[in-house]
């Protein structure tokens, strides 16, 4: 995990795509580029799917995602300015790890 941390350095700037994790498995495990995919396919179908079920992933060394439930609040609609209430849900959350902290922070 570590080496494919480190293969995908050259990204720092902008987004990693679906598309270069799995280029970056099969550059640095020699899986096939379509097995390389599918695995990335299913392992963010698993995450998805843990966190619908509403629990928390943690990755170790890289942090934890987590379910939270966002209360009804009061807004503005930004075209009209009217008030209007945002009504309550739920969103993803990341905790970063503390030896990822450490290493942002360094």
């Amino acid at each position: 995990m570590v080496a494919i941390v480190k293969e995908l350095d050259y990204m720092k700037k902008k987004n990693v795509t679906r598309k270069e994790l799995a280029a970056s498995i099969n550059e640095q495990l020699g899986v096939s580029q379509r097995n390389s995919s599918e695995l990335v396919d299913r392992i963010f179908s698993v995450m998805k799917e843990t966190l619908v079920q509403g629990e928390s992933i943690k990755l170790v060394q890289f942090g934890t995602l987590m379910v939270r439930d966002k209360a009804p609040r009061r807004g503005r609609n930004p075209r009209t300015g009217e008030p209007m209430t945002i009504t309550k849900r739920k969103m993803v959350s990341f905790r970063p790890s503390k030896r990822l902290r450490e290493l942002l922070n360094s």
